[in-house]
């Protein structure tokens, strides 16, 4: 038991009690009080170890000794406490990369929704022969959720871009309709108010998120019951949701979630979230939506080829994680940063194990004297572990916090861009208890070294030798000198990573995008409600686009439905005289509705023909402008201007060809694109992209408030959004490269730091073991140069043996990471010699030092060392 019934005094007073009755008896049968008392204590035997016996009866003696072997540890920390803090440090390093990086796969791979039960929540989706899977049309899903006997409840769901207005202000936010059993199927309740049921299905009510809430009105309880609009409809806010809870789009944070009313029920583009029943299989409800499906789409006369094609069967994954929008694409990346963050590990636990072995023989006197007094040889060991647990424990905490910093700037670099991710990234429980283990894992390995040389050497000769034995101090070298090669080797990987993912970004960042104007400043311009149906759009962005031009310093403006790289597409099939398309995904091509201008303020050239001019309106003739890849592929050689491409009925001849831009990726190759004047396009836009090119780059802050004003002065109603440089949006779309280029690069360099301190540390530690010996050669005779010389053979031989053996693995770990690479191939030898030529460079500083050291020993001093 942990806490005594008997105190030592009482134990203490028994046998004394026992030996005082003993005493008396043998009194009364004659003894001598002296006599008696020495043969009561015969009888009653060893009480040195009935108490021994005692103390261990009344204590779980593992947690006695642990508390003693800490308090023992701590005090001997704290009289090195250079040593403490230099090994803390890079604890705090090695625990903190892998902290920080597993957070984020965490967040991005690994954690489940918060909602009750994820592992019984699955999508529902149909498909057929042709195309991505997807939700049945809106009268089908309410024919499955109310005659299905498999699943708990279904939910639909749609989430998009919103425009809503607070007090006449327009704003944008993540928005969301959905089913009012939405929340309660998911199991998420309100943190404040209520959230939504089966009761406010087409009610004017609204639920928003923490996020939101926090953003929007400071966290102010009275925000349930305002109220806002939204397509021209007011809605009321009756509750608030958790703050874990930000929807089931992993990245896509929603801010406010709206009932499907009864004109939205023939919405598309929906999703569909079901939770099975206790015990029903997967296979078993997708047979009978299936059989459901079929029953309901022949009820509605949908057109057999429409079946065939996308709503054959019902088809159901696992909705435990969300929809899978992050997954697919930061998978490979994580897990590339996770091993990259574990080779950091495995390189500070190395250079602990090193610091720990100088630390052992300094205090090998002291375990001597221990042994010869008494102390078991695994008590010492437990000791050399507890202390080395101690280590890694004070170098985690603040690991915890580098970690939490280094989250909180990556997850900024998610949140960059037109379309910003959301990553809920924080140091959890889960988090914690990774941190814990991994920081165990790397304590118990770092203590292997030291507690073996405690089992191995003959430590009570320490005592009557006075000194170390050489022979113990070449071992101890030569396992010393192992390990930092080893720091050379696992060095050498992570700097062929970071060469390797540097030089992807580079050549990536250095590819022509086909546009040269990276400065302008684009914005999407979202209409009032009500001007698209009134017919009143066209004018109102004349008039934008004219006063936005007038303003000192643009040097043009354009606008158009989106740009180059903004993650936004539309494409249709074309009709071009002869060509004859091989299938029907042959005619798709690209399009854009653009402005005059458009060209010119991107900075796209002009192949052949002639750009959009103002006088390219709605009642001119319609045009087109076709680029490159559009070119080769409808016209495979004959000249295309002139010729005429077709949108359905809608007819549009050819005045130009521009060159080709980059369109979702810099890795992807250019698409065929039409782009056709905004003032003839296809459809009235609601929302367009304003580019602006001023004449004074780097001036975007006061561009940006004058051009606010003035399209305050066109219409207040019009609102700005996505504010973003073509730079930085072409960044954006760099964020995997620069997440694994930023970090590779930072973990390679604390690898080189660490890698550098070994070296110093062995060096350092041959010159002081040395010291005789190199007084003695020089003292017959050698020089300073040969001295230093010799410790820089030494340095460079392991530097050499740590090179060769990390070779072969910085190879496979190139090869591993193929997929992840551009414009760098795995045999490129210049990805080794630039991490070998860095490990030298840093082995020459690191030996400079020592042999600097080892080239001023004066002999006479030196004969006198001991």
């Amino acid at each position: 038991m942990l806490f005594r019934e008997r105190t030592d005094s009482d134990f203490q007073d028994e046998i004394e009690s026992h030996i005082r009755m003993e005493s008396d008896r043998l009194i009364a049968e004659g003894m001598t009080p002296g006599d008696a008392r020495a043969s009561a204590q015969r009888t009653f035997g060893n009480i040195g170890v009935s108490r021994e016996r005692f103390y261990e009866a009344q204590r779980w003696m593992w947690w006695d000794e642990l508390r003693r072997n800490v308090r023992y540890g701590l005090r001997s920390l704290a009289k090195n406490p250079s040593f403490t803090a230099a090994t803390a440090l890079t604890i705090a390093l090695g625990v903190g990369a892998n902290t920080a990086v597993f957070s984020l796969m965490d967040a991005v791979l690994l954690r489940p929704l918060p909602v009750a039960d994820p592992s019984s929540l699955v999508f529902v989706a149909a498909a057929g022969k042709r195309g991505m899977p997807e939700a049945p049309p809106y009268k089908v899903f309410s024919e499955l959720r109310e005659k299905s006997s498999s699943f708990e409840g279904m939910a639909a769901y749609a989430t998009d871009e919103l425009r809503i207005e607070i007090g006449g202000h327009p704003e944008a936010v993540n928005g969301q309709i959905a089913s009012g059993n939405y929340f309660q199927l998911l199991g998420v309740k309100s943190s404040l108010g209520r959230v939504m049921d089966r009761r406010d299905d087409d009610a004017p009510v609204a639920v928003i998120s923490d996020r939101y809430w926090h953003r929007r009105f400071a966290g102010d309880p009275s925000a349930i019951g305002k109220t806002f609009s939204w397509e021209g409809k007011t809605y009321t806010i009756i509750g608030i949701t958790p703050p874990a809870f930000l929807g089931l789009r992993p990245g896509f944070a929603v801010d406010v979630t709206f009932p499907i009313t009864r004109q939205m029920e023939s919405l598309g583009g929906y999703d569909i979230v079901g939770r099975l029943k206790p015990g029903i299989a997967r296979a078993r409800a997708e047979s009978e939506l299936t059989a459901l499906l079929s029953a309901a789409l022949a009820e509605l006369g949908t057109p057999r080829n429409v079946i065939e094609d996308r709503l054959r069967r019902i088809e159901l994954s696992p909705a435990g994680h969300g929809a899978d929008t992050l997954r697919g694409r930061f998978r490979k990346p994580l897990y590339a940063l996770l091993g990259i963050a574990g080779l950091v590990l495995l390189l500070a636990t190395a250079n602990i194990a090193n610091l720990l072995l100088a630390r052992g023989l300094s205090r090998r006197r002291e375990f001597a004297i221990r042994l010869a007094t008494g102390a078991a040889r695994i008590r010492l060991v437990r000791q050399l572990i507890t202390e080395t647990l101690l280590l890694f424990v004070l170098g985690a905490i603040p690991g915890m916090f580098l970690a939490r910093t280094g989250v909180v700037l990556v997850a900024r670099m998610f949140a960059e861009g037109r379309r910003s991710i959301t990553i809920q990234a924080d140091i959890d429980g889960r988090v914690l208890a990774f941190a814990f283990a991994a920081t165990l894992t790397a304590g118990l390995a770092a203590a292997l070294f030291p507690a073996w040389r405690v089992f191995r050497s003959d430590l009570e000769q320490v005592i009557r030798e006075g000194q170390t034995r050489a022979s113990d101090s070449r071992a101890y070298s030569t396992l010393q000198q192992m390990l930092v090669a080893s720091q050379v080797a696992i060095s050498l990987v992570l700097l062929a990573g970071a060469v390797t993912f540097a030089g992807t970004l580079a050549r990536l960042r250095d590819l022509d995008p086909g546009f040269r104007n990276d400065e302008a400043l684009t914005m999407s311009v979202e209409l009032p409600e009500g001007y698209v149906e009134a017919g009143k759009s066209a004018p109102l962005w004349n008039r934008l686009e004219d006063a936005v031009r007038s303003i000192p310093g643009v040097k043009s403006a354009s606008m158009a439905t989106y740009t180059p790289l903004s993650q936004r597409d539309r494409w249709r099939p074309v009709a071009v005289h002869g060509y004859i398309p091989a299938t029907p995904e042959d005619s798709v091509a690209h399009y854009d509705q653009i402005s005059d201008g458009y060209f010119e303020t991107l900075g796209v050239p002009l192949m052949e023909g002639r750009l959009f001019t103002a006088q390219d309106t709605e009642n001119a003739p319609k045009v087109a402008v076709i680029n490159e890849s559009a070119a080769r592929k409808f016209f495979a050689g004959r000249d295309p201007a002139g010729q005429v491409v077709a949108f359905d009925k809608n007819e549009y001849r050819i005045v130009g060809v521009v060159r080709d831009t980059k369109h979702n990726s810099l890795r992807d190759p250019a698409v065929p694109f039409v782009f056709l004047p905004l003032r003839q396009g296809l459809n009235p836009e609601h929302r367009i992209t304003l580019s602006v090119a001023s004449v004074a780059p780097g001036a975007e802050t006061a561009l940006l408030e004058a051009v606010r004003r003035r399209v305050a002065d066109v219409d207040p109603g019009l609102m700005i959004s996505e504010v973003i440089t073509l730079r930085r949006q072409m960044d954006a779309t760099l964020l995997t490269e620069r997440l694994l280029s930023g970090l590779a690069t930072a973990f390679g360099a604390l690898a080189m730091l660490l890698a550098a301190v070994g070296l110093y540390g062995v060096l350092s530690y041959a010159v002081a073991q040395q010291r005789q010996l190199i007084g003695i050669r020089m003292a017959l005779g050698a020089t300073p140069s040969s001295v230093a010389r010799r410790v820089l053979r030494q340095s460079g031989l392991i530097v050499v043996v740590g090179v060769l053996c990390g070779l072969p693995f910085a190879a496979m770990a190139v090869r591993a990471a193929d997929s992840l690479l551009w414009g760098v191939k795995a045999g490129d030898p210049g990805i080794y010699v630039a991490g070998i030529a860095m490990l030298i460079a840093v082995g020459f500083v690191s030996t400079w030092f020592p042999a600097r050291r080892a080239s001023g020993i004066e002999p006479a001093e030196a004969l006198r060392y001991n």
